[in-house]
């Protein structure tokens, strides 16, 4: 006949599972089951606890335990202790086992304890005992584990916009206002607008308001004058717009041009031919 522990090894290792396996789910300790496989009292706690393993053991593998209790008894008994003092000393002498070599007592419960504490319902407080004992150390270990350092966060690139580049006009030459003496009314408005290097002198109202000469894209505004006089020293380089009408060419490039501006008309003086 196998040993207990020899059959608890060969239906695990028939149905194909682990010590490791068995004891995460027992929450016994893998070297407790392999000295239970090997039939290893002394690498135990105590026959009590050895007893609740075994059982523990046998109902995980779906092995009847009534199988094993002969063996249990047989390995178990070898180490029973012998009776305690008060007890029938005819019997303690007559007994075989008084001749055995005496063991430790059971750690927590002795045999003479075993009618006050059943034996099954004290394996399930001893077996949940040790569970909670076993879970609080995992928890403690897990506790004290040096923490894990954190994922690499992915940085995502910046997102790369396109730059619009508003390309900057050129500077034009400011515009000049030039205004007579405030009227009530605009009675004369001239736009004059330089694509030439040009000399212009302004007369209103028998009173010079401006003599100078305008750069090319240079303009100036005439308003509120009754009578303007205006000459100019490059006609083809002078556009000219009077009360918001060009008046069209005023005389061929390089030549002296001079022009009269009433609110109803305009006219271009013709220069006096040279003397004969």
């Amino acid at each position: 006949m196998n040993s207990v522990g020899a059959s608890l090894r060969g239906e695990r290792e028939r149905q194909g599972r682990e010590v490791a396996e068995i004891a995460g789910e027992l929450c016994i300790t893998q070297r407790y089951l392999r000295a239970i496989e090997q039939d290893d009292l002394s690498s135990l706690p105590g026959t009590f606890f050895y007893k609740s393993f075994v059982k523990q053991y046998a109902a995980i593998l779906h092995l009847d335990e009534a199988s094993l209790q002969p063996g249990i008894n047989a390995l178990t008994g070898a180490l029973d202790p012998p009776p305690l003092p008060g007890t029938d000393s005819r019997n303690a002498t007559s007994a075989p086992e008084a001749h055995k070599p005496i063991r430790d007592l059971d750690p927590i419960v002795r045999d003479n304890n075993r009618s006050y504490f059943p034996e099954g319902r004290m394996g399930l407080s001893i077996a949940g005992l040790v569970a909670v004992l076993l879970a609080c150390s995992g928890f403690y270990s897990w506790y004290n584990r040096a923490p894990q350092a954190p994922a690499a966060k992915t940085i995502a690139p910046e997102q790369q916009f396109p730059v619009q580049v508003t390309p900057v006009k050129a500077q034009t030459p400011p515009k000049v206002d030039v205004s007579a003496t405030t009227d009530a009314e605009n009675h004369v408005v001239l736009n004059l607008s330089a694509t030439e290097k040009t000399w212009i002198s302004i007369m209103a109202d028998g009173k010079q308001i401006f003599s100078g000469v305008l750069e090319p894209s240079q303009t100036k505004t005439l308003r509120g004058v009754e009578v303007a006089k205006m000459k100019v020293g490059n006609a083809g380089g002078l556009d000219v717009r009077w009360n918001g009408k060009p008046i069209g060419p005023i005389g061929p490039r390089g030549q002296v041009r001079e022009l009269l501006f009433t609110p109803e008309n305009f006219q271009i003086i013709q220069p006096t031919p040279p003397a004969m």
